[in-house]
């Protein structure tokens, strides 16, 4: 495992964290398995695959990403071929997120304003002739 952002055992990155998260690149040959262990409060997990195929449980391929139940429990990886995927963990935000089309917000009040503004844009795009 290599640490792109965070802390993870003695590894850190020279990048500062924009908050409490670690984001890991990681390489199995088929048949390796790991273990990651998130810190504590760390209870959001995801992982995608680049290359490859692995089970964590269920089977993830390349260009799959998963989400793991809210847990602060260590998750198992087993490579079924060859795989290079990225692993991260978070704490969780402490507040309700609202989620839009492409993009989350704090609030149904700031979603509704942040598409109206993509609205607006849109259609000035348009009227100048620089948007169909």
């Amino acid at each position: 495992m290599s640490v792109l952002l965070g802390r993870y055992g003695s590894a850190g990155s020279d990048i500062a964290a924009p908050s409490p998260l670690n984001y890991l690149s990681v390489s199995l040959k088929a048949g390796e398995r790991c273990t990651y262990q998130p810190p504590d409060r760390h209870t959001v997990g995801w992982a995608a695959v680049s290359q490859g195929s692995l089970r964590s449980p269920a089977a993830l391929q390349a260009g799959e990403l998963a989400v793991f139940e809210e847990s602060n429990k260590p998750i198992d990886f087993h490579a079924e071929t060859d795989v290079e995927f990225v692993l991260g963990s978070a704490v969780k935000h402490p507040h309700d997120l609202v989620l839009g089309y492409y993009s989350v917000h704090s609030s149904a009040a700031a979603l509704r304003e942040g598409e109206a503004r993509i609205q607006q844009i849109r259609s000035r795009l348009r009227a100048e002739g620089r948007m169909n």
